[in-house]
């Protein structure tokens, strides 16, 4: 995955995992969270960190279950990735942060908001789960996609914000050959996929007692979470903001970069 500009794959071990993470520039501290997808990692947030890091120390890291982080049999919890990510920012001494995320990493960075406000300083989620009832990726007999398939899904992602080389693709399936990695994967769909743990975490309970400013960022022309659930966010945040972008479909900040980046400068001031 493309990291130019942004130095090379960092590890720190907190709570006995290896968790991978990419940084660049320096300033007040943005913390990028990726989503629920098979090949989701730090590297999708890459392309607006690019444009960010004049001004600001952009961090992305890679969760458990993830990227090149430590992908265990079992483990996978809420409440197991909340304190990874607090232990990830005592690890390189940020105490306070603005926390970005896009799907399942915003669910996860708006329960940070709402359990512990005095570690985020602002909050952006983009096209955040956790909003609604179904999740759009069954776990029953999950399979990992062939080559092409993969080359399809980074296509899907970056929508030409850059090109999809062999050497790209190559990396995509070397990590999806992980030893455990589809079987890791298996097991985080079916937690997040549970009804009961759904109703457990359900951000429309919590959103109503967010206080920090928070942006929403939707595609407007998303399909798998549609841009009335951003609607439903920015309604009940008590500080919250809706911006749609045109074409972002459902990752923005990989298809469209330079408006995201351009967006959250605004919202960072």
């Amino acid at each position: 995955m493309p990291q130019a500009d942004l130095g090379e794959n960092q590890f720190v071990t907190v709570d006995g995992k290896r968790l991978r993470y990419i940084e660049a520039g320096s300033g007040p501290p943005i913390l990028f969270q990726a989503g629920l997808g098979f090949g989701a990692s730090s590297d999708q947030f890459v392309p607006t960190m690019r444009l960010l890091a004049d001004h600001y120390r952009v961090i992305s890291l890679d969760r458990f279950g993830w990227g090149l982080s430590d992908r265990p049999a079992s483990g996978y919890s809420f409440e197991a990735w909340t304190a990874s990510t607090l232990g990830f920012m005592d690890a390189l001494g940020i105490e306070r942060t603005t926390l970005v995320g896009h799907t399942l990493g915003g669910w996860v960075s708006a329960l940070i908001a709402y359990e512990y406000p005095e570690r985020v300083e602002k909050l952006v989620l983009a096209n955040t789960a956790g909003l609604n009832t179904r999740a759009p990726t069954p776990a029953q007999d999950y399979k990992v996609p062939d080559r092409e398939g993969l080359r399809d899904e980074l296509e899907r992602t970056f929508a030409g914000a850059i090109e999809i080389t062999d050497e790209l693709v190559d990396e995509q399936v070397a990590r999806s050959q992980v030893a455990g990695a589809a079987e890791a994967y298996t097991a985080i769909l079916s937690y997040v996929n549970d009804p009961d743990v759904r109703k457990a975490f359900w951000l429309p309970d919590r959103l109503a007692k967010v206080q920090a400013p928070t942006l929403v960022v939707w595609g407007a022309d998303d399909h798998i979470i549609g841009p009335e659930h951003g609607q439903q966010a920015a309604d009940l945040l008590p500080n919250g903001s809706l911006v749609l972008v045109e074409r972002g479909e459902h990752i923005p900040p990989a298809r469209k970069p330079e408006e995201f980046a351009a967006i959250m400068r605004q919202f960072m001031g």
